[in-house]
């Protein structure tokens, strides 16, 4: 009896061994560099999980130059790099990048007193370029060389042919590909003239009745489509305006686009004057 427990023991350790072997082959440490160096994990290594990798993001973001401090009470992690401010909570799939919400998509988590995060998500929204090896298990980080060009919208202004389309005009933006990180932008449309567009009334319905809306405010530029305003022809101004506007076919039409990069801060105004065209009636 005692020899066949001592087979079966032995067996088992056996099989324990093998599987640990085969498991190490099949994932083997993972190498990160930035800008050609090795960055090192001293405590905590990083990891594959669903197919992405997460690392320790203090080894990983320091090593970028940015500073990164933890709330404990809030499982808050905040990195801050130059102009940009990442802030992600523990099992959160969800990060704002100077206050706009991104989702990617495995959370941050603890792991051996250690937090991980996706390394591709945080990477590139530090500007980083990322690229995976999966023959050498090998992440390549390479620092952005020089800023990006700030794209120079082109912008059309369209005016409706018939009325069911509901819209007094709007505004395309042609070379939208060349925002090809568009959440990085935001923008906002002021009219000079008629000034009156900058303010419209909305019917709410029966309870909440009419409200008063700005929309010369920032708003994120749209990953898909190049439409990027546009004025109804029910709701194009406050009630109060609409008594003195005369909306007339070929008066001016005078507006700022101004347009906003997160990641650096700037803020570029661009000029455009349009002649108005008024096929039919605005509705009143």
């Amino acid at each position: 009896m005692k020899r066949i427990l001592t087979l079966l023991l032995t067996t088992i350790m056996l099989a324990t061994l093998g599987t640990s072997y085969v498991v190490a082959e099949e994932i083997p440490d993972i190498t990160v560099t930035l800008d050609g160096e090795k960055i090192e994990f001293p405590d905590a290594k990083p990891y594959i999980w669903k197919d992405r990798t997460l690392v320790p993001i203090r080894f990983v973001s320091e090593a970028m130059g940015a500073d990164v401090s933890w709330n404990g009470g809030e499982q808050e992690v905040t990195i801050v790099k130059d102009r940009d401010t990442i802030i992600t909570h523990i099992l959160s799939s969800k990060a704002t990048l100077n206050g706009v919400l991104y989702t990617f998509d495995v959370p941050a988590m603890i792991k051996g007193d250690r937090t991980f995060v996706p390394l591709r998500f945080v990477a590139e929204m530090l500007n980083c370029d990322v690229k995976w090896d999966e023959n050498t298990y090998t992440v390549t980080i390479t620092s952005p060389s020089e800023p990006v060009a700030f794209p120079k919208p082109e912008l059309t202004v369209h005016f409706p042919e018939h009325e069911f389309e509901g819209k007094l005009f709007w505004i395309t933006m042609d070379n939208v590909r060349d925002y090809s990180d568009c959440n990085n932008y935001q923008f906002k449309i002021d009219f000079t003239n008629p000034a009156e567009f900058n303010v419209i009334d909305i019917n709410m319905g029966a309870i909440l009745g009419w409200e008063t809306h700005n929309i010369n405010s920032w708003r994120s530029a749209k990953k898909n489509g190049d439409e990027i305003f546009s004025v109804s022809s029910k709701y194009y101004t406050t009630l109060e305006n609409k008594e003195k506007l005369e909306l007339k076919d070929g008066m001016p039409m005078e507006f700022t686009l101004s347009v906003k990069r997160l990641c650096s801060g700037e803020v570029k105004e661009y000029h455009y004057t349009e002649t108005f065209k008024c096929p039919y009636p605005a509705k009143q």
